[in-house]
Parts: C-alpha cells; structure tokens; sequence
C-alpha cells in the first residue's frame, strides 16, 4: 500500500498521539492533588490502627509518604476548616469561622489562584463554599454532592486532566463531601464491615448495639470514600503522571460515634491525619508534631513555587517531610464559634463561644458563653450516643491527653495545676491579640 505524508496534516497527528495525556511539562514542579474527607474520625483508616477500616488506598498513600499524626483544623467545621487551607489563615483573620453568612475570603489570597498565577491550570471537584469558583483561581469547577461525585463517575475531572497532563502542571481540589452524612454508603461497602464484630471502646457505656449500627455505617462510608481517591490515582497512573503528583490528605473536621466531636474543642473533633505523599519526591516518615491547616497551605505553595501573603501566619512543613532540621510548634490555638451568628456580618469575638489551646500532653479550653444542648441549632455540636457538653460562661477544661486521650477526666479543679492553665489561657489571648482578634468579652477568672 502506498502511503503518502502531508505535512501540513502532521501537527494535527502528532496533537491526536499525545492528546490523551500530552508531554512532561518542563519545570519539573509536581502536581498538587488536595485530597479533603468531610467529617471523619481520625481513627477510621488502616494505617492509624483501626482493624476494621478499609481504606487501603489511603493506606498506601501513608505507608509511602510523610505522615503527620496530629494534625488540627483551628475550628471544628467544614467551612472554616476548608477556608483556612485556602486562605493560609486563621477564622479571625479571613472571616470564616461558620458555615453560614455571606462573608467569604480574600480571592487573592486563594491557594487556587496563588497557583493559577505561578503557571498552574486549576480544578475543583465537589463541596465548595467560597464566592465563585473562578474568582477564587479555579479555571474549571463542578460543584457536587457525594451521590453525583462518585456514585455517578468522575468524567468533568478526568477530562480536564486529559486536557491538561502533560502540559502544565495541574492543581486539583478533590473534595466530594465522603465521608460525611446521611451515612447510606452502596452495599459493596457495607460488605466491607463486619459490623458484629466491631469492638466496644471502653468510653462508650451504653447500648452496644447502637454504637455498632453507627459505627458500621461510617466505616463504610470511608470505604466509600477510599475507593474515589483510587479511581482518582488509576487515571493519574494512564496518563503518566502519578509520579509526578504530591498528593495532601486531610479530614475538614472529626466525627465519633459515643464521643462529642463537631463544633467543639474535643480532639475528636478539631483533630485529624495529614498525609503528603509524592512517588518520586517524598521518603516515608512519621511525625507526631503539632501542625494546623494553616500550614498545609504555607507548604503546598512551597511546592508549588508559590508565595504566600505577607505575614501568614502558617509554616512550609516542607523540611519535615524531606528529612531536614524542623522546629514545629510547641502549642496550637483556636477559638470555637456558634453555628448561626446574631447578625450576618462577622464579628469573631462577639460570635466566639470558647477558646484553645493544645500542646503535645495538655489540652485547656475556656468557655465566653453558656453551652446548652436546648440552643444548639446556634452551637451544632455533634453529640451522637453520648452526652451533650453543656458547660456555664467561665468554665474551663484541662485534660492530660498522655493519660487521658479521650478527654474524658477533667482536671481544671484541681489546684495543682492552676498555674499551667492561667499561663496556657494567657498564651492564648496574646496568640488572639497578635493575629487580630477583636475584644473578647472575658469572664472573670474563678
């Protein structure tokens, strides 16, 4: 057969070649993949322990990369969680500290748009909350719900990675609400849990069966979770680029079954895993420093070649997880916020309900407003199977975490240990001053 080339046809052939995945982008910088779970319990994967947690993907990615066991979102809930990362700032500061209002971050402060302008072509995948997507960075955004995000395919994702591999480095926003309620994962989950085997923590003192019928459904819904970050990697795998992608995986904010977690200053709640895992760029580690998701965006731009805004308060984890000289923080701050503020505008200090602060052993809370469980469409405090903690404006928390992991024995009234926690409440104020927090009305000290 006789075959004839037109070269004026040949960029057109070439382009179909390589259309499916492109060439290697020549800077060499990897692509950024955050990897956001909505409401999980710290405990809930393989690698953190959990015999009945089947998330062997996630797995696979801590077992190759840099784990931080202590990671903290500064306010448990989805939104000033998620804005903290994309802002590289604390609720205070970028005016996110609940999940409803109308006040939204700084676009130029965007992590999406920091990257879109250091040469980065930009997605975001599933729960968002702040302001249009595009003037948020994202070049590309498809807003879904868990049901639409994985049940029914990851096509608008896949496609701008088509589009895009090869040629620019990519930046990709995977947050598809999982594993988060209502818990009503498909039965190829379900049949990854056995629920009657699922052990009894010894904090939980009520009906056994309850606590597995819950935690059996959330297991699942991780399961679920897991096998969307898999389908995600096979199509980085085709196109060539898994090796050349740092993946960041962090839970938004705890969930627990017998132990109260969102919406409050339990560790539950505000604590999660960080996993940074890159094939051809990260060796294997674990560390159990304190960090804040603050810090996540400080080191994604790190990455990235990005910078980061005058005087943000996060630090680049990047010497940590390559091996080198780290000073971590010796104590994390926060302040936890009612649900529904009295007045759309952001006021943090008048919204604040408590403050604190956790170091490596002690954690202590001081509460500025009264918490009950007859007002919580304000507080939203997640208190499944167990009791609701109602505290008085003025009380105060302090748990030995080394004896104590589950907050379950508070030590405040113990006199011995007044000075540490006049000196951590202290820490806190000057933390709250120093970063520009407004007044806060103080109850007087007991």
């Amino acid at each position: 057969m006789n075959f004839e080339l037109d070269f004026r046809t040949l960029p057109l052939i070439l382009a179909a070649v390589s259309s499916a995945c492109g060439s290697k982008p020549p800077d060499g910088r990897p692509n950024i993949v955050v990897l956001l779970s909505d409401d999980q319990d710290y405990e809930h994967f393989g690698f953190a322990g959990h015999p009945q947690a089947h998330t062997p993907t996630i797995d696979r990615l801590a077992e190759a990369g840099a784990v931080f066991t202590h990671g903290f979102v500064p306010m448990s809930r989805c939104r000033p969680a998620q804005a903290s990362l994309l802002s590289g700032q604390w609720p205070h500061q970028n005016g996110i500290y609940f999940n409803v209002g109308a006040d939204h971050i700084d676009p130029t402060t965007s992590i999406a748009k920091r990257l879109k302008d250091a040469g980065y072509a930009t997605v975001g995948e599933g729960k968002f909350w702040e302001y249009h997507p595009r003037e948020m960075g994202f070049s590309n955004y498809t807003i879904r719900n868990y049901e639409t995000f994985v049940r029914d395919g990851q096509d608008h994702l896949f496609r701008f990675i088509d589009d895009h591999a090869g040629r620019k480095p990519m930046f990709i926003w995977w947050a598809p609400e999982l594993p988060h309620t209502p818990h009503n994962p498909p039965p190829r989950h379900l049949a990854t849990v056995d629920r009657d085997t699922l052990s009894i923590p010894e904090t939980y003192r009520d009906n056994p069966e309850s606590f597995r019928d819950q935690e059996f459904l959330s297991l699942a819904m991780g399961a679920w979770l897991d096998e969307g970050i898999e389908e995600l990697i096979q199509k980085l795998k085709q196109c060539g680029e898994y090796e050349n992608t740092l993946f960041c995986f962090f839970v938004d904010n705890g969930y627990s079954v017998g132990l109260p977690s969102k919406g409050t200053a339990f560790d539950k709640g505000l604590r999660t895993p960080v996993i940074f895992s890159w094939e051809k760029g990260i060796v294997a580690s674990e560390s159990s420093a304190l960090i804040s998701s603050v810090d996540l965006y400080s080191t994604l731009l790190d990455y990235g070649g990005a910078t980061p805004p005058e005087q943000s308060p996060g630090m680049s984890l990047r010497p940590a997880i390559e091996g080198e000289a780290f000073v971590g923080r010796e104590t994390l701050y926060g302040a936890l916020y009612l649900q529904s503020p009295s007045e759309p505008k952001a006021d943090a200090a008048r919204d604040a309900y408590a403050i604190w602060a956790r170091t490596k052993r002690f954690k202590y809370v001081l509460y500025l407003q009264d918490v009950r469980e007859n007002d919580n469409r304000r507080f939203k405090i997640q208190a499944n199977l167990c009791p609701y903690p109602e505290r008085d404006r003025g009380d105060e928390d302090f748990f030995d975490l080394a004896l104590d992991p589950y907050e379950q024995v508070n030590l405040a009234g113990e006199s011995e240990h007044r000075e540490q926690m006049d000196s951590l409440r202290e820490e806190i104020l000057t933390w709250w001053r120093e970063t520009g927090g407004g007044d806060l009305d103080l109850p007087r000290p007991q």
